[in-house]
């Protein structure tokens, strides 16, 4: 699907009033799909482009191909002038553009509100009678704040999903609470979601002080004060482990684990061994192995979505 495509069904649904997740409600879609097609990544098949078509009030050409359908249908209900002033309009409108350069682009209107697109940062703002609007396509991150309530959406694998709801519930990750006090109690510090009571547990358990303690214990009974802060890196490595335990993502274990295994290796080889060269070379994997376990899960997530 090209471009210009991809902006229409964006201008439409905004226009409509409709967040990408209610748009993807209504036709029955995943909110993946929706952001793909408005960025031109795939296109809508014939059934959703039907019911895009009456779901907007338009005929499926102009959706397809905009107003130059129109244009191309009924000429003669045109004048001169009015040829004349759309092509006017349309040069003001490219001299607007290249005037702007890198510069974000803005338009703001009576009828269709504020909207700023900064296409170097991918981020999007709009102001309008439906709400306020931001997206950053770059890091798959929504927020829509309208009369339908709160919206927050990241397509990322640690982000989440949340949204108000016409009854005074909350929904958070696909999971209903009757109130923001109930989601805040069952959810940890960090906002963030457990699936099992198991994870739940293992990361309300103070682990942290348990470390604190273990190190006192160490350094008092036996003088180990130096060795003893190695227990620092089991922190990490426990709530990787509570994580793991919850949600199954070996990947995210690895890539917890391996940098407080690699930067405690490296540390006793230096400090209690002496020998910083060449152990310092475990520490360039580091990146390597965060990236490659990052690389696994975009792998995993399109095939599950294809």
């Amino acid at each position: 699907m090209d471009l210009a495509m991809a902006q229409r069904l964006v201008d439409r649904r905004k226009a409509a009033g409709l967040s990408q997740e209610a748009l993807a409600a209504q036709l029955g879609v995943s909110r993946q799909a929706v952001s793909k097609w408005e960025r031109s990544e795939s296109s809508p098949d014939t059934d959703n482009l039907i019911a895009l078509a009456a779901l907007y009030g338009v005929s499926l050409d102009k959706l397809l191909y905009g107003e130059a359908a129109n244009d191309a249908d009924g000429p003669e209900d045109g004048s001169a002038d009015t040829e004349t002033a759309d092509v006017a309009d349309e040069a003001e409108d490219s001299a607007e553009h290249v005037d702007c350069g890198d510069k974000p682009l803005v338009d703001i209107s009576l009828a269709r509100g504020i909207h700023v697109i900064d296409p170097n940062k991918g981020e999007e703002v709009h102001v309008g009678w439906s709400g306020i609007h931001v997206t950053n396509e770059r890091k798959g991150e929504e927020v829509h704040v309208g009369p339908g309530g709160v919206h927050i959406d990241t397509l990322e694998d640690d982000g989440h999903s949340v949204r108000t709801n016409d009854d005074g519930t909350v929904t958070i990750d696909g999971e209903t609470f009757s109130s923001w006090k109930e989601a805040h109690d069952k959810l940890d510090h960090h906002g963030k979601h457990f699936h099992t009571k198991v994870g739940r547990a293992w990361n309300k358990f103070p682990f942290p002080a348990l470390v604190t303690l273990a190190y006192l214990v160490l350094g008092i009974v036996y003088g180990t004060w130096g060795m003893g802060l190695f227990l620092v890196f089991l922190v990490p490595v426990y709530y990787a482990i509570g994580d793991f335990i919850d949600r199954r993502h070996l990947s995210k274990l690895t890539e917890c684990v391996y940098p407080a295994a690699a930067i405690a290796w490296f540390l006793y080889m230096w400090l209690c061994l002496g020998q910083p060269h060449p152990a310092w070379i475990i520490l360039i994997t580091i990146p390597i192995v965060k990236a490659l376990m990052r690389w696994c899960r975009k792998q995993w997530k399109c095939r599950k979505q294809a």
